[in-house]
């Protein structure tokens, strides 16, 4: 037999851990969906924003970050990151669109702000440790 708990378990501890941290990511990413779908009418930019928002945002928080703050203050840290995404999204979107990029713009937008995310995620930890 195997160890490991029932799925129900390892589901129930993924989804309460970092509470809000999920609850406000996904909250932030609807609101990126809604704003980016003003700004351009590509419906696979939006999603794959608000992908970027609500998986990759807490995915880094909880795998990258070398913090982990109560409630309140990983709101701000959620928000903050998701603003800090969404900026980064738009200007890559926006900058492939410009140099003729067309379909494509939304998975060189999406890739290259995963990247950046956690490169700086990944920065910042090792500064953190070696400080």
């Amino acid at each position: 037999m195997s160890d490991t708990p029932p799925l129900r378990d390892r589901l129930k501890a993924d989804l309460t851990s970092d509470f809000s941290v999920s609850a406000s990511a996904a909250l932030a990413a609807l609101v990126a969906l809604f704003a980016f779908a003003r700004i351009d009418d590509s419906t696979t930019g939006g999603l794959l924003l608000a992908l970027a928002i609500a998986v990759f945002v807490p995915y880094a928080y909880e795998r990258v970050w070398p913090e982990e703050y109560a409630s309140v203050p990983a709101v701000v840290w959620t928000i903050s990151a998701a603003l800090i995404t969404s900026g980064l999204f738009v200007g890559v979107y926006q900058l492939s669109v410009d140099a003729g990029a067309g379909e494509y713009a939304p998975g060189i937008a999406f890739v290259v702000t995963v990247v950046v995310q956690y490169a700086v995620a990944a920065l910042f930890m090792r500064a953190r440790q070696n400080a």
